[in-house]
């Protein structure tokens, strides 16, 4: 089944990615998770506070994000991408602000951080996504993770140099200040002047609904449980391996330098996948590329464990990114070829919000394994059928119910 309502122009079209692009390099995970630990240190420093309790505002913006991801795509449903986005930029960028007036007590700061973590969802990659899957049929797949994959990985170099660079002569309030001037005046001009709504929700604005079932409708098929029980739980898994891999190889006696290599390695082959594995799911009827890539993962992971050479722990790097990038790019793509464009944000957020909340309880049960055995190898062990589940469950899906054009 495919749809008849036109696409973006050239200019349009290529106008609309690099807006997504510029929305996912200043949404939540650059701009407070892959900063935060800069932040860090002088946030525990003023306040006197163990480093402990400080990083414990991750999990909570994790967590916040989660919660807000439902509402966010319903609501995205409901009034359009395009006003949610713009909605979310203006309203992450006060919230990020606002940090900077955060005093010494635990509840407030961590209220602080869930209210950016619940605000981050409107203009989140999800948010994003669904807007790139209502703009296009053709290279749904490609554009979505060039979105996803460029947008953030670049903002996660590029926002926490730019932070190092303010901490170096102003405070850490000024420098979330200043963040939160960046997210607005270099985000809100580009996707406001960029953005354009596309023709399926202004069709759905003069009343005719776009093809799809509700969330309700998607619920009651085995395709959703399928994909509600393999990819939140193996993102949500290997998104938590990004504050693990680290501190684990440094236990086992490697250099912090050896360990940041291998993690620089996930978070690039991610980034690199991400527009890959969407290109090939474009020319697909089925998902089964998907299999070999979630599978990736639970052989990286094993190699993470076992590995006593570098070269066999940088591979498990690549491995894990590979896996984390089909992961993500696939998400928005997989369920709007399933079910629809009609309910996409609900749906979306719904799974979007389950891998959240499955990232930020592996994170904690990860470090209650390393508090109650000295080491982070059992909860690890733990992962690999989850992520080869994940792998499994992609053979039984079936043929796209609503199937745009193969390339």
């Amino acid at each position: 089944m495919a749809t008849d309502l036109p696409q973006p122009s050239a200019s349009g079209g290529a106008g609309l990615v690099v807006a997504a692009t510029v929305g996912n390099m200043l949404s939540v995970t650059p701009s407070i998770i892959s900063t935060f630990g800069l932040f860090l240190v002088p946030i525990a420093t003023e306040f006197g506070w163990p480093r402990s309790v400080v990083s414990g505002a991750l999990a909570i913006v994790l967590l916040g994000n989660a919660l807000g991801s439902a509402p966010a795509g319903r609501l995205a449903d409901r009034f359009g991408a395009r006003r949610i986005i713009l909605a979310g930029n203006v309203l992450l960028a006060v919230a990020i602000g606002l940090l900077a007036f955060t005093g010494a007590s635990h509840g407030l700061f961590y209220l602080q951080f869930l209210l950016v973590g619940v605000i981050g969802a409107l203009a989140s990659n999800m948010v994003i996504a669904k807007l790139l899957a209502d703009a296009f049929d053709k290279r749904r797949g490609l554009l979505i993770g060039i979105a996803g994959g460029i947008g953030n990985g670049v903002g996660s170099a590029v926002l926490p140099a730019l932070v190092a660079v303010m901490l170096i002569t102003h405070s850490w309030r000024e420098a979330y200040l200043g963040l939160g001037l960046v997210t607005f005046a270099v985000g809100f001009p580009i996707l406001y002047f960029l953005i354009r709504t596309p023709a399926v929700e202004k069709a759905e604005q003069q009343g005719i609904p776009a093809e799809g079932m509700t969330l309700g409708e998607a619920v009651r098929t085995p395709m959703f449980w399928l994909l509600v029980t393999s990819v939140p739980l193996g993102g949500g898994c290997l998104q938590a391996l990004f504050a693990t891999i680290e501190p684990f190889l440094v236990d086992r006696g490697l250099s912090i330098g050896a360990g940041t290599t291998v993690l620089v390695l996930f978070a690039l082959t991610c980034a690199i996948w991400e527009p890959t594995v969407g290109m090939l799911l474009d020319r697909t009827r089925r998902p089964l590329i998907l299999a070999p890539c979630y599978l990736t993962g639970a052989i990286g992971l094993l190699l993470l464990i076992l590995g006593d050479q570098m070269a066999l722990l940088m591979l498990a790097g690549v491995l894990l990114g590979i896996a984390l990038g089909a992961e993500f790019s696939a998400v928005t793509f997989l369920l709007s070829r399933y079910f629809g464009r009609h309910a996409l944000g609900a749906i979306s957020g719904t799974i979007f919000g389950i891998a959240l909340l499955v990232s930020a309880a592996a994170a904690v049960l990860l470090n209650i394994c390393y508090d109650l055995t000295g080491s982070y190898l059992a909860g690890l062990l733990a992962i690999v059928p989850l992520l080869a589940w994940n792998g499994i469950a992609i053979l039984a899906l079936p043929h796209y119910r609503f199937m745009g054009p193969v390339e």
